[in-house]
């Protein structure tokens, strides 16, 4: 099986533990920002770890601390709203799904951006995943 694959699989594993832990901490009303910052103390601290355990020093380019900052930001929205829509009683069951839609977004970007191909197997399968996302939110 192809490594990319697995841990794209891992990855949305993690993602839905972490998009579930959002609807318990909107359950248990919790200060948004509060928790925001607890989530990221443990982000830092994973990646310190990381960084110990490969050895690597702290490296990046004027550039790719933008895309960071501006990927921080846009997570900082995304996380906030799924807190917030919880906190006043909304449903995993319908916004787990519309949360979900993003990747429609991430898609697009990455036919634009890297040029992509289009192919009609992968339109098929977006249009399915959309249309599965849809019902699962009524």
């Amino acid at each position: 099986m192809d490594t990319n694959f697995i841990l794209a699989v891992v990855a949305l594993f993690c993602g839905g533990i972490t998009a579930f832990f959002s609807k318990v901490a909107g359950e248990n009303q919790v200060y948004s920002p509060s928790y925001m910052i607890v989530q990221a103390i443990s982000f830092v601290v994973f990646a310190v770890v990381i960084h110990f355990i490969e050895r690597q020093p702290f490296e990046i380019t004027g550039k790719t601390i933008g895309i960071g900052l501006i990927s921080g930001l846009f997570a900082g929205v995304a996380t906030i709203s799924s807190l917030i829509a919880f906190a006043r009683g909304g449903q995993g069951s319908i916004l787990f799904p519309v949360v979900s839609l993003g990747v429609v977004v991430s898609v697009g970007l990455s036919f634009v951006f890297y040029n992509e191909p289009i192919t009609t197997t992968k339109v098929i399968g977006i249009g399915l995943g959309v249309g599965s996302i849809l019902f699962l939110s009524r």
